[in-house]
């Protein structure tokens, strides 16, 4: 049974921008690192906006059987 696991990791940047800086970037490679070590594999991603209760963000999806 394929299981399926989302997060939210907060960011400053606004993706018009692509001004992602390098600490952000180095904090996504370490999630995704992380989650790889523990099995999971990357499904997808999208870039969350300012609108709703959760802020600024990119929604990340993962899968493991």
């Amino acid at each position: 049974m394929t299981k399926y696991r989302s997060e939210i990791l907060k960011v400053s940047f606004k993706i018009a921008k692509a001004s992602i800086n390098e600490e952000e970037l180095a904090q996504l490679d370490a999630l995704i690192a992380n989650r790889a070590k523990e099995g999971w594999e990357l499904v997808t991603y999208a870039f969350m906006g300012d609108e709703g209760s959760w802020g600024r963000g990119i929604l990340i999806t993962f899968r493991k059987d």
